[in-house]
């Protein structure tokens, strides 16, 4: 029996790492493709679209507008590929908080996500959103990139995962419903001050 035991948790143990290697790697590749990629063409879009003065201005994030070199490129690719990890390790954490049918599944994490990394993203100090025109383009071109992440670490994550059941499923539905409610607050709350920062913007 404790032979059993010892097994089982062996194998539950495997079965979590593998889990958290699984979403790091999905979560890796996602922000390489929606930060590092997706981030290089928003840059690029955005410095076509606005006055020629704008070029060589350093960005809120370090980067400097219209300018794209090797330097810069590869260090966009690593940053947004390390915050991807980060993503797919939280996205591994709540994934089991989903709930609903298969088309709320797939929308409530994204949406939750792309409202609270916007909402910290997204700001009226600085130039990104101050300097650069229109600023709607440039609002809606930042929230695409934490949105189409989260797509891609979820696409890949529950295809990689396979199965549904997780630690969320073994606690009472009490607890689970609790960290739903939290987390439908705290989006709610990232909406509220992302309404109010595009306002303050505009």
């Amino acid at each position: 029996m404790t032979g059993q035991v010892q097994a089982s948790t062996l194998s539950s143990g495997v079965e979590w790492a593998r889990r958290l290697g699984v979403a790091a790697l999905a979560g890796g590749i996602a922000g390489l493709v929606a930060g590092g990629v997706g981030g290089r063409l928003f840059m690029l879009v955005l410095a076509r679209l606005n006055d020629p003065r704008a070029t060589g201005v350093l960005s809120d994030d370090g980067f400097v507008i219209g300018r794209f070199t090797l330097a810069g490129t590869i260090n966009l690719l690593l940053v947004s590929t390390v915050f991807g990890v980060i993503g797919g390790l939280v996205w591994v954490a709540v994934r089991g908080l989903r709930f609903g049918p298969r088309w709320w599944r797939r929308v409530s994490v994204p949406l939750g996500a792309t409202l609270v990394i916007g909402a910290m993203m997204v700001h009226s100090d600085g130039v990104d959103f101050t300097l650069l025109d229109p600023p709607l383009v440039a609002v809606a071109l930042t929230l695409g990139v934490p949105l189409l992440a989260t797509v891609v670490v979820a696409w890949l994550g529950d295809r990689w995962i396979g199965s549904d059941r997780t630690v969320w499923q073994r606690m009472p539905a009490a607890v689970a419903w609790t960290a739903r409610v939290a987390l439908t607050l705290f989006a709610g709350w990232a909406l509220v001050d992302l309404a109010t920062t595009i306002s303050r913007i505009l």
